[in-house]
C-alpha cells in the first residue's frame, strides 16, 4: 500500500520552554494552529491526540507527554508524528537523530517537521540537512543556557538572593524579593544557638536545650509560615544546629554558587569548592557579629568530623542500626573509626540506640564469626560429601570434554584415510606414497584410541 492510500493516526507534539529561549512565535497556540492547518489539507490524516510539554527543555527527552506519545507509538495507537519544526521535537541532536532515523522507522512511524520540510518517509534534500539543523538547534540551546547562567551569576555577584526559601532567621523583603531582611521571631532562635555554643554547650546539649524549651525547628517554622508543606519535622537535629552555626549568612554574607549543573542537558547538580563560592559581604543585615562567630569556631573540638571517604571499609554498606534500620555512620576517632547510629546522634527521640563501637573490633569479630562458621560447615560430613561430589563432577566434565575432542580428531583422521584411499584408486598418488601416508595416519589414530581408552578407565 502506498503512503497516499494509508490512513494515518496522527500524534500532534507541542513543546515550549523558556530555558531554550523560545519566543512568542513558538507558543503552544501558534504550534497547534500550524499543525492543524497542515492536517486539514491532507484527507488521509486523522488527529489521534495532542501531546503538550509546556515548560520543558528540549535538551533532554525526559518529558511526561513525550514519554506518553512514545508509549502510544509502541502500542501502535499512532503511526504519524507532526511537529511545527525540528526544535519542537528536541534540541539534543544525538537523541533527535535516534528517534527520527532509528526509533520511528522501526515502528513504521512517519515523522514530519512542517517548517523544516522534514519527512522521514520521503527522499529529499531537507532530510539530508536534518542532522545539521539538529546541531544548530542544540547550539542555540547551549548558547541560551550559557546566557541564563551568566545572568544568574551576575545577579549573585550583586548580592541578589535568588533561592525560593530564605535561611532560617531571615525572610524575603516584600519590596525586593532578592534581598533578605531579619525575621524577628526565628532570628531569636539563631542568636540563642550561637549564645549557647559560645558558652561551651556541645551540639547535643544545644539540641536538648532547644527541645526542653520548645523552640520551633526551622522545618516546622517554614511549615507555619506556609513556605513548605513538611510533615513530622518538629524535632531538633544535631545537623540542623551545625548548619546554623556554620552558615556565614548570619554575618550578613550572601553565599551563592555552592552547586552547579553537570551539564545544560542534565538537572543533576554537584557541589563546588568553597573557594569558588560567590561571597558578597554586607548584602543584608547581620544577626550574629564577627566576634561571636569567631569565638564559636575557634574551639578546636568544634565540628571535628573525620573524613572516611578515602578509606575502604569492607562492612560499610552492610551495617544497619538494629533499632531504626538506618545505615550506621563512620567517624574518625584518632587512630580508629567509630560506628554509631546517625539518627540517635541527631536526636534520641528519632532512635534510642546510643551504642558506639570501634570499627576494627566490629570487623575482627565479624571475620572471626565467619571463620568459625566456615570451619563448622566444612567439618560436617554433609559439607564434605557435597564438596567432594562437586569436585568429582567438575573433574568428570573436564575428562569428558577431552574425550570428545579426541573423538573429533579420530573422525578427522578416518576421513583423511578414506580420502587417501580414493586418491590411490584414481592413481593420483603412487603405491609408495600411499603406504607411507596411510601408515602415519593409522599409527596416530591408534595412539588417540589408546588415550580414549585410558580416559574411559578414569571415568569408570
Amino acid at each position: 500500500m502506498s503512503n497516499k492510500q494509508l490512513i494515518y493516526n496522527v500524534g500532534m507534539y507541542l513543546r515550549l520552554s523558556k530555558e531554550d529561549g523560545d519566543g512568542e512565535s513558538e507558543s503552544i497556540t501558534n504550534q497547534r494552529k500550524i499543525i492543524r492547518e497542515y492536517i486539514d489539507k491532507h484527507y488521509n490524516m486523522n488527529l489521534y491526540d495532542e501531546y503538550i510539554d509546556d515548560g520543558y527543555s528540549g535538551a533532554n527527552f525526559n518529558r511526561p507527554n513525550f514519554r506518553r506519545m512514545i508509549s502510544d507509538v509502541e502500542n501502535k495507537k499512532i503511526n504519524m508524528i507532526i511537529t511545527k519544526n525540528l526544535a519542537r521535537l528536541g534540541r539534543d541532536y544525538i537523541d533527535t537523530g535516534y528517534y527520527i532515523e532509528k526509533f520511528f522507522p522501526d515502528y513504521n512511524v512517519r515523522y514530519i517537521a512542517i517548517l523544516d520540510d522534514v519527512d522521514n518517509f520521503v527522499d529529499s534534500i531537507s532530510n539530508d540537512f536534518m542532522p545539521i539543523k539538529s546541531v544548530i538547534n542544540e547550539k542555540h540551546c547551549k548558547d541560551t543556557s550559557m546566557a541564563v547562567k551568566k545572568s544568574k551569576r551576575r545577579k549573585m555577584k550583586d548580592g541578589f538572593y535568588a533561592c525560593t526559601t530564605p535561611p532560617f532567621g531571615y525572610k524575603k523583603d516584600p519590596e525586593n524579593q532578592g534581598k533578605l531582611i531579619i525575621d524577628e521571631v526565628s532570628s531569636k532562635t539563631v542568636k540563642k544557638i550561637f549564645e549557647l555554643k559560645e558558652n561551651g554547650y556541645t551540639i547535643n546539649q544545644i539540641v536538648d536545650y532547644l527541645e526542653e524549651n520548645n523552640y520551633i525547628t526551622p522545618a516546622e517554622y517554614m511549615k507555619i509560615r506556609g513556605l513548605e508543606n513538611i510533615e513530622n519535622k518538629d524535632i531538633w537535629k544535631a545537623s540542623s544546629v551545625k548548619r546554623i552555626l556554620c552558615n556565614k549568612v548570619y554575618l550578613g554574607y550572601c553565599l551563592r554558587g555552592k552547586t552547579q549543573k553537570i551539564s545544560y542537558k542534565s538537572n543533576n547538580r554537584i557541589y563546588v569548592k568553597r573557594s569558588d563560592y560567590i561571597c558578597i559581604k554586607d548584602s543584608h543585615e547581620a544577626i550574629i557579629d564577627e566576634e561571636t562567630f569567631a569565638n564559636v569556631h575557634n574551639n578546636r573540638k568544634y565540628g571535628l568530623i573525620g573524613n572516611t571517604k578515602d578509606n575502604v571499609y569492607l562492612l560499610k554498606d552492610l551495617i544497619y542500626c538494629g533499632e531504626c534500620g538506618k545505615k550506621l555512620v563512620f567517624k574518625k576517632r584518632r587512630n580508629d573509626v567509630e560506628v554509631y547510629c546517625r539518627q540517635n546522634a541527631e536526636n534520641n527521640k528519632l532512635c534510642s540506640n546510643n551504642c558506639k563501637i570501634k570499627y576494627s573490633n566490629l570487623e575482627n569479630k565479624t571475620f572471626f564469626y565467619l571463620e568459625e562458621m566456615y570451619k563448622m560447615y566444612l567439618n560436617s560430613s554433609e559439607a564434605k560429601d557435597k564438596l567432594y561430589k562437586d569436585i568429582i563432577i567438575d573433574r568428570i566434565k573436564n575428562i569428558e570434554s577431552n574425550k570428545k575432542q579426541l573423538e573429533r580428531e579420530i573422525s578427522s583422521i578416518s576421513f583423511k584415510i578414506s580420502n587417501l584411499y580414493n586418491k590411490r584408486l584414481s592413481e593420483e598418488i603412487d603405491e609408495k606414497n600411499y603406504n607411507e601416508q596411510y601408515q602415519e595416519l593409522s599409527n596416530y589414530r591408534k595412539k588417540l584410541q589408546c588415550e580414549i581408552n585410558n580416559i574411559e578407565e578414569k571415568l569408570r
